[in-house]
């Protein structure tokens, strides 16, 4: 997951509160908190610690009682307490109201990892199998293997440059 520009700046600028907000938004555009934890970390690194004081409000851990209200009435509290055990409230909150929301993402991200694990497995047997027929279009003076293993390995290695940035 990518960092916002918006969210560079505003963490750049030391403007807390609108750093504060941009993570409790987070948690509804990623209920998987995985965004969340990047940003932090980033602000975290910057600012220092961006956390308050709980304000002593009683949270509630129980399931059964989370329902979009609660939600919003702890999203709207956590601007001005921003505390860690609000923060862990809200994580496990969004994580069990958009649950389904979660489990698209975490499948998601899933797949991408196996289709580019795929994709760097064959460029690297590509650049393995170019470089053979390379050398044996040289062992054998034949030009077009030679060409042709060339031109395999460069796709290989094409691939393996480009997935590389995708990671």
């Amino acid at each position: 997951m990518a960092i916002t520009n918006e969210f560079i700046e505003a963490v750049q600028s030391g403007k807390t509160i609108r750093v504060r907000i941009m993570l409790k938004d987070s948690l509804l555009i990623d209920p998987t908190a995985a965004q969340f934890d990047e940003m932090e970390k980033y602000a975290a690194e910057r600012m220092g610690d961006i956390y308050t004081e709980h304000d002593g409000e009683k949270l509630d851990f129980d399931v059964n009682a989370w329902n979009e209200e609660y939600l919003n009435q702890q999203m709207v509290a956590v601007v001005s307490c921003f505390s860690r055990e609000r923060i862990d409230l809200l994580k496990s909150m969004v994580r069990y109201l958009y649950k389904d929301k979660v489990n698209r993402i975490r499948s998601e991200m899933n797949n991408n990892h196996v289709q580019n694990h795929i994709v760097r497995k064959a460029g690297t047997g590509m650049v393995a199998a170019g470089a053979a027929l390379t050398v044996a279009g040289i062992c054998t003076s034949n030009m077009v293997l030679t060409v042709g293993g060339v031109s395999v390995a460069a796709v290989g290695v094409v691939l393996i440059i480009s997935d590389k940035g995708d990671a």
